[in-house]
């Protein structure tokens, strides 16, 4: 974006887990592009170490500057008008150094689409709520971290995840096609059990037992070389579609069911497009692996199925069908908060922009 006489644009600098091919994050950063590009020229911080490589030929990386998470000095450029950090479950103090270094600045900061992690003491609590004082505007994407941000950042905004403006590829509605979609997460190979390979079994049995076409939609890189260390997936068709989020969408658009084992955005693009989904807690009985907070929160606030293992999905299947095979969807005033949020970070962006123009007027007026 240049304007009238060669000047730049404002410049925003988006934040997040980027770059490495997790699709939800890359649903989250498509859809904060296309809130803010029509408007400014957007700048994409990455932690380059253990990034995917190639990832900057994707979209959108290749319609931007990217630089790395350490690089602190694109703060001080003159048409960098601030940093939003964001969404999904980041840990608290993500990208600390840009944001620190832009409040030095004076130039604002925004947390939005987040969750809020548990404060283990109250020595933690304060630390976080020093930090937070850095942030402008601080958005939550559930009513649980609403209530747990808020003790420490007044204020706090109940927003929404970025990814519910996700667009599905291709021409709408999306025929089903008689397939059940399974996200399986990767996670340590010390935490592979036979008790869990047993139950990914049965559960692509019985799945292949109700359904046309069963097939296997890992959401990262990692995700797809688990599979190769379960032997049941081996004789399962794999959609692979990582990178292109659009696509996944339209991958779960097209299917009757989605199942997802341990991620949380399957079930967030199938509420986009009306896909019954369950979330399946992968390791609920090893206390190794703790459960996912996040999930359960926003299942229980858009009313999605959660289970604890994959044979408590087998048993509704048996038993109570409908269970899981409700359209997913979001629950009411979800979009308006979703509006509220990008709105608002809009308006405090614009009064920077604004902030901005005064300052050089009156730089010049000296």
């Amino acid at each position: 974006m240049t304007q009238a006489g060669g000047q730049q644009g404002p410049k925003v600098v988006l934040s997040g887990f980027f770059g490495r091919g997790n699709c939800g994050d890359e649903a989250l950063l498509q859809a904060q592009y296309e809130w803010l590009s029509p408007r400014y020229d957007v700048v994409i911080s990455v932690d380059e170490r253990g990034a995917y490589e190639g990832f900057w030929d994707w979209y959108p990386y290749d319609r931007c500057r990217i630089v790395h998470q350490a690089n602190l000095s694109v703060l001080a450029e003159q048409d960098v008008i601030g940093i939003h950090v964001g969404g999904g479950g980041l840990p608290h103090g993500f990208n600390a150094a840009q944001v620190v270094h832009a409040a030095s600045l004076g130039k604002p900061a925004f947390l939005t689409g987040v969750d809020c992690q548990p404060l283990c003491s109250a020595a933690a609590a304060a630390a976080l709520t020093r930090y937070l004082g850095l942030f402008e505007f601080i958005s939550v994407r559930s009513a649980a971290a609403q209530q747990s941000m808020s003790m420490v950042a007044s204020g706090c905004h109940h927003g929404a995840d970025w990814a519910l403006a996700l667009p599905t590829d291709g021409p709408v509605p999306v025929p089903r096609a008689g397939t059940a979609l399974v996200t399986l997460r990767e996670f340590p190979a010390d935490l592979l059990s036979r008790r869990y390979t047993e139950a990914v079994a049965e559960l692509l049995a019985v799945l292949a037992d109700r359904f046309d076409r069963v097939a296997l939609l890992p959401f990262c890189p990692e995700d797809e070389r688990f599979l190769d260390r379960l032997p049941s997936a081996a004789r399962q068709q794999r959609e692979i579609h990582w990178w292109n989020p659009r696509r996944m969408q339209r991958e779960i658009a097209a299917a009757d069911l989605v199942v997802s084992v341990g991620r949380l955005h399957p079930l967030v693009f199938a509420a986009n497009v009306g896909t019954p989904a369950v979330f399946v807690e992968p390791l609920a009985a090893d206390p190794r692996w703790p459960a996912c907070a996040k999930a359960r929160q926003l299942c229980t606030e858009h009313g999605w199925p959660y289970a604890e293992g994959a044979r408590e999905v087998i048993a509704w299947l048996a038993r109570s069908p409908a269970t899981v095979m409700q359209p997913a969807g979001f629950a009411p005033g979800s979009r308006d908060r979703w509006e509220q949020m990008a709105e608002g970070l809009d308006r405090r962006l614009a009064a920077a922009v604004r902030a901005r123009s005064d300052g050089s007027r009156l730089a010049r007026a000296a």
